[in-house]
């Protein structure tokens, strides 16, 4: 069967969709058209102390990461530059808004669209960039480039790989092709000893080991090496700070009216949307101010005075700000999938979420675990139960640093996750 499917796919799937695609491009627009066009040109971008053939020739490490499963990459690319200075490393990307992190990361030597997954575009990315190993971060093994990788030869290994109960790539006619993919690798590297049962399903001949998720590495290597933020802002020891984080206009709608509860309470309150628009701002300033409350935006403000709701409007800082608070909610819960909740747990911080949260499994996870005074994360429905959750925290202000430091501990052993990856992948090529 698996066979079968897997033709299927290579015969009829792939190329229907792709005549589909081209078909349609002239109609098509936004990173669909990107992507398509980005794969039909053969994209990449070499930095420029590099030349091709000079790539080609030192083998460079092939990285997949479809887009945000570069944050996955990031500290296995980091650790093995240390490492190994003089080999290049390449990334390959399926979604285009992979493009602008890539050009941030000072470690990768080479970037490109990953071809159509057809057997002759992908050997001859191979031989053009003769790579020395291919790692796929996270999810996104695709069918035909893990065969034609198998059959030339070339080692490849997945890593933080995760296989929910439910997940569409374990059911129906689909779990022919995963498991047909993913026998083509040499290593698979799970998260968990859960991921690990539930892949077992497949029957599979490659080796499957449990290594941890490399995220938590990335989320540290942050925290350990913060940027930085206006200190003129930073809260007194003794204040209690509540920060929503990577808040969507329908986690607003049930946070706003929680503030407007604590407002008497003593509580200082960061707001840190996911997207900073004038029009989304401008909808926060106006939602606040009938609540009866004050606000001041990031990026003007100098002093913090007690009751003002501070409103970062600058991207890439809520890690850190995580570090000022004493209790989080994460948005995306509201709304559709909640964000990562790993920044605001490495930082020592109880989590709430809202009820659409089933995407994250450390949401789920840490809904088990427990600290001395309660639940790691705990899941929210309403205005009320964010502010009664709050509230509860800020009489418990004495056991604060004692609460942070029990929950780094927990969240601390997820680290070293790239280590053993490296430490695999080392041995994958016999060094």
């Amino acid at each position: 069967m698996r066979k079968l499917i897997y033709f299927l796919y290579t015969w009829m799937i792939v190329p229907g969709v792709l005549l589909l695609l081209q078909a349609l491009r002239p109609l098509l627009s936004g990173k669909l058209r990107e992507m398509i066009e980005d794969k039909n040109k053969a994209f990449y971008k070499i930095k420029k102390t590099h030349g091709e053939e000079e790539l080609a020739a030192a083998r460079p490490l092939w990285i997949h990461a479809a887009s945000g499963e570069i944050e996955y990459a990031r500290p296995v690319i980091r650790e093995f530059k240390k490492n190994h200075p003089e080999i290049p490393v390449m990334v390959t990307y399926s979604s285009p808004s992979a493009k602008k992190i890539l050009e941030g990361l000072h470690d990768v030597d080479l970037w490109a669209a990953l071809p159509w997954d057809i057997d002759g575009s992908l050997r001859a990315f191979i031989h053009k960039w003769n790579p020395r190993a291919l790692l796929f971060s996270r999810t996104d093994v695709w069918p035909t480039l893990a065969a034609v990788a198998k059959s030339e030869g070339l080692p490849s290994l997945l890593f933080s790989a995760t296989f929910a109960d439910n997940s569409s790539r374990l059911k129906g006619a689909t779990r022919y092709l995963t498991a047909h993919s993913l026998d083509q690798l040499s290593q698979i590297h799970c998260v968990s000893d859960e991921d690990r049962v539930n892949l077992a399903r497949l029957q599979l001949q490659t080796t499957v080991a449990v290594t941890g998720d490399t995220r938590f590495d990335q989320v540290f290597h942050r925290l350990e090496n913060p940027k930085e933020l206006k200190n003129s802002l930073m809260p007194k020891p003794e204040d209690f700070v509540f920060i929503a984080g990577s808040t969507w206009p329908e986690d607003e709608e049930f946070l706003i009216p929680a503030i407007e509860k604590l407002k008497n309470k003593n509580i200082k309150v960061i707001l840190a949307p996911h997207e900073i628009g004038a029009t989304h701002l401008d909808q926060l300033k106006t939602q606040i101010s009938k609540a009866g409350m004050k606000y001041l935006l990031y990026s003007e403000a100098e002093t913090w005075p007690d009751g003002e709701v501070l409103i970062i409007d600058r991207i890439g800082i809520l890690a850190e700000l995580y570090t000022w608070a004493d209790m989080a909610f994460i948005g995306g819960s509201f709304k559709k999938q909640v964000h990562s909740v790993m920044e605001a747990l490495a930082a020592g911080l109880p989590v709430m979420v809202g009820p659409q949260h089933r995407n994250n499994r450390e949401a789920l996870f840490y809904q088990k675990k427990n600290y001395s005074a309660g639940m790691i994360v705990q899941v929210v429905h309403n205005s009320n139960d964010i502010a009664v959750l709050v509230e509860r925290m800020r009489k418990q202000m004495p056991q604060i640093p004692q609460i942070k430091e029990e929950i780094r501990l927990e969240i601390g052993r997820n680290k070293n996750s790239t280590h053993r990856i490296l430490t695999a992948l080392e041995q994958l090529l016999g060094n």
